[in-house]
């Protein structure tokens, strides 16, 4: 058996365990605030709702950045 068969399985299945989130996407990370990767993603998902980013600072341990939208 091809070890690529073995591995894409169990990635998958480490992957939904842990819970992990794609690296692009928007996250809930405190009452009334967000987490996105980049000021760019955090701007276009602002405006995608017709809306202003408000800039709270960066991410713990230098994950993303945190916004409002206003």
């Amino acid at each position: 058996m091809n070890w690529r068969t073995l591995l894409l399985p169990l990635a998958l299945i480490t992957t939904v365990i842990t819970g992990c989130t794609a690296p692009n996407e928007i996250v809930p990370f405190r009452e009334g605030v967000l987490r996105a990767p980049s000021y760019t993603l955090a701007a276009d998902y602002c405006s995608a709702k017709s809306l202003t980013p408000k800039w709270i600072g960066r991410a713990p341990a230098e994950s993303g950045v945190l916004f409002q939208c206003y």
